[in-house]
């Protein structure tokens, strides 16, 4: 039994993270540590409170938690073992991401350990359809009154034009975020029929279209499809189908590459880039080149390097990410966590909500390196807090 202190603290820890949550971006700072910039964020630090309260304190855990320790234990391995590949100079950084790995984690096992407490669950699902429809406006007043983030690469960021970005700065980031809203939003219309919550359906789905991400559109499709087919409603799901596809083809195309759907730029960089990644994991198959040294991989084994890109230490898929950094042995230490997951994940509304969203970031982060976003991390992390099996160990 969880003490009345600890669930205050809980409490304290997952609602300061869901305030923050909706800023994104535009509240990270950068700490200079080693001639290089770290990027610091609000949430990360709130998260962090979660890691030291699940070290002093006496948490239960759940079955899953072995197979993540597992992930994280390797992931852990590989990192230390690539000391002797890169330096220690060059791949500290790579340990602070992985800290975050361990830190998310803690998060989500602190809030799962409250979650048989059924008005918490339902306060921690409301609250992250609230949040994700903060972006959603956050994202409508960006896009009217500051469509042009053409000045944002000199931080690193790409120039994106008309497009819905949000406080994540980002359209592709963005989408996923809001496909979670939708996906949630859909299933608590479903059981309340409340046609305010049909709104907000509207709403998310006008601003997911708005980003014009393909990966966050095929995030959303299969994302729903899981929905609609677990909830038996597969008819349903032809006619959302059809009313997307009519948002997308009337979609405004004021002017820039980024509202052009059939744009191709994009597509030949992602080749190029699972093409690089895959060149990565074939220098060190067995247990990677270490959890987040890809900046350091690139500029060893293909003589590329840029370190004030967001893009240099990930991939343009999660999947190959894993791969190229934990070797083979953390990419099917991976999946049998994410069966494992599965398995153990409630036949409700929540979970319902859960593998559909777990099917959209599987999609989402083929295309985009979503998957290990601090955002992503803590929505998925509290939703399968709530979404889990009560068994505990």
């Amino acid at each position: 039994m969880v003490s009345s202190k600890k669930i205050k603290i809980i409490e304290i820890i997952v609602f300061l993270f869901l305030i923050l949550f909706p800023f994104g971006q535009i509240i990270r700072t950068n700490l200079g540590f080693l001639g290089l910039n770290i990027p610091l964020h609000p949430i990360d630090l709130i998260a962090g409170m979660a890691f030291l309260a699940f070290l002093i304190g006496d948490y239960k855990k759940p079955k899953a938690i072995k197979y993540i320790i597992a992930f994280l234990g390797i992931s852990l391995f590989s990192y230390l073992i690539s000391y002797i590949i890169f330096g220690a100079k060059e791949v500290y950084l790579g340990g602070l991401y992985l800290l975050r790995l361990f830190v998310y984690t803690s998060l989500f096992v602190i809030a799962w350990n409250i979650s048989t407490n059924k008005n918490f669950s339902k306060t921690i699902f409301n609250s992250l359809i609230v949040i994700t429809s903060a972006v959603a406006l956050f994202g409508f007043i960006q896009y009217f009154f500051y469509p042009d983030a053409r000045n944002f690469t000199i931080w690193g960021w790409d120039d994106h034009l008309y497009r819905l970005f949000s406080t994540f700065l980002d359209p592709g980031f963005t989408s996923i975020i809001l496909v979670f809203g939708f996906l949630a939003t859909l299933v608590k219309y479903w059981g309340e029929k409340d046609k305010r919550i049909l709104f907000v359906l509207v709403v998310l789905l006008l601003a997911i279209a708005l980003t014009y991400s393909r990966a966050g559109y095929l995030a959303l499709i299969g994302g729903s499809f899981i929905s609609f087919f677990l909830g038996k409603n597969l008819k349903k799901f032809l006619l959302f189908f059809g009313v997307f596809l009519l948002i997308i083809v009337f979609l405004p195309r004021p002017g820039g590459e980024g509202v052009k759907l059939e744009r191709t730029a994009s597509v030949i960089l992602r080749i190029e880039d699972y093409q690089d990644t895959l060149t990565i994991f074939r220098e060190s198959p067995l247990l990677g080149v270490g959890y987040n040294n890809m900046c350091y991989a690139r500029a060893k084994y293909l003589g590329k390097i840029d370190l004030d890109s967001h893009a240099c230490s990930g991939s343009a898929s999660s999947l190959l990410l894993i791969l190229a950094t934990t070797g083979v042995v953390g990419f099917l230490i991976f999946l049998t966590l994410i069966y494992k997951i599965i398995l153990n994940t409630k036949r409700d509304s929540y979970g319902l909500v859960f593998l559909s969203s777990l099917v959209a970031l599987i999609i989402h982060s083929s295309f985009v390196n979503s998957l290990f976003y601090p955002w992503v991390m803590g929505w998925m992390g509290l939703l399968l807090a709530i979404s889990l099996k009560p068994s505990k160990e």
